[in-house]
């Protein structure tokens, strides 16, 4: 069983070694061992109901649906629903599904502006146990992120031109969007890296909105707040069902003069036995799978050095622990939805 490697085309056994990988890939070196990173119950447990919920509703549930489940699972009884002021629509219906799934919600007072700190402090201070994003500017659902005390999950991915359909800007890259995608680096100078401050952060996402308005699809925002923060290194942590958009993003930011460095979930080749998993709660019975690694994702990518993390596609709960252990702030470019075809706000019409 190998899984090969979206940014260097080489490729990882299940002992963890890599063939042909160039210096600069993150899995080159020694590998994460697995009982080090999962080392608590809590990390394993996580990734343990996270998996149950892949192959439980595998192709079958819509990510709304997904985050239900797994907030069943691990005793989330009140989940907390931060956005934007333009999502407050979305949002409200986020609540009301989720509420008709047997789950308290909780929903920030409306505010004119975008307040992610503040919202996450009023998250914290109402008792959310699980945060769920419908729908946040780029930028300011990294802030939500790093200031929150629970996990994370996204639901919808702010996306003003592609209707919150984000997806739809990989799969159009070299036709309706190549102009938009290919010279968007003609716009903005990058500026000198500004850190991961919380001045920093909020001073570049509030650029990237005064200057993106309607006009700019989330990958093109994504950009433009690396080059606002001054981040020229960036990561992408995908699942290996996106393995091809993957690879046409990583083609996109280099076009746009950064340095992509990737780690795709199933890194490490650890087979599902090793979280306690049978056959019978496996995606494919009877066939070898191994664990969505998601702390692995965060490791490598944190040995590299990147600057900033763009989240493609990992399942529910599996997002969460990544984002949980990554050191660099974290933007979501795409919510992963099987049956939806990655277009999550369908759900809630």
């Amino acid at each position: 069983m190998t899984v090969e490697c979206a940014d260097c085309s080489s490729y990882m056994c299940r002992t963890g070694t890599v063939e042909a990988a160039p210096d600069n890939c993150p899995m080159h070196g020694e590998y994460p061992p697995f009982a080090e990173l999962y080392a608590t119950d809590e990390s394993k447990r996580f990734a343990y109901e996270a998996a149950l919920v892949e192959s439980a509703g595998y192709c079958r549930w819509t990510r709304l649906r997904e985050i239900a489940e797994f907030a069943k699972r691990m005793g989330y009884t009140k989940l907390g629903i931060a956005h934007c002021p333009e999502m407050a629509r979305e949002a409200g219906r986020v609540s009301s599904l989720l509420a008709k799934g047997g789950l308290e919600t909780i929903v920030p007072p409306l505010s004119d502006h975008c307040s992610p700190i503040e919202q996450a402090r009023w998250l914290e201070n109402h008792g959310s146990q699980f945060n769920v994003i419908a729908g946040m500017c780029v930028g300011h659902d990294s802030l939500l992120v790093r200031h929150s005390r629970v996990p994370v999950t996204s639901l919808i991915v702010r996306d003003l031109r592609l209707r919150h359909n984000p997806a739809v800007a990989l799969y159009t890259s070299r036709s309706y969007l190549k102009n938009a995608l290919y010279d968007s680096g003609r716009r903005t100078q990058a500026r000198p890296f500004q850190g991961w401050s919380t001045e920093a952060l909020t001073d570049a996402a509030e650029r990237v909105k005064a200057k993106a308005g309607s006009g700019w699809c989330r990958i093109e925002e994504v950009m433009e707040y690396a080059r606002q923060l001054g981040a020229t290194h960036l990561g992408i942590t995908f699942c290996v069902g996106f393995r091809h958009e993957a690879r046409t993003l990583a083609e996109i930011l280099r076009a746009n003069q950064f340095q992509v460095s990737s780690a795709c979930c199933k890194t490490g080749a650890v087979p599902k036995e090793a979280l306690g998993i049978n056959e019978e709660q496996k995606v494919r019975p009877d066939h070898a799978e191994m664990i969505c690694n998601s702390l692995a994702q965060a490791e490598l990518l944190n040995r590299d050095g990147v600057e900033l993390v763009l989240l493609l596609g990992q399942c529910v709960g599996h997002d969460s622990h990544t984002m949980e252990h990554l050191e660099a702030p974290v933007v979501c470019v795409v919510a992963k939805d099987r049956v939806l075809g990655h277009n999550t706000v369908a759900a809630l019409y």
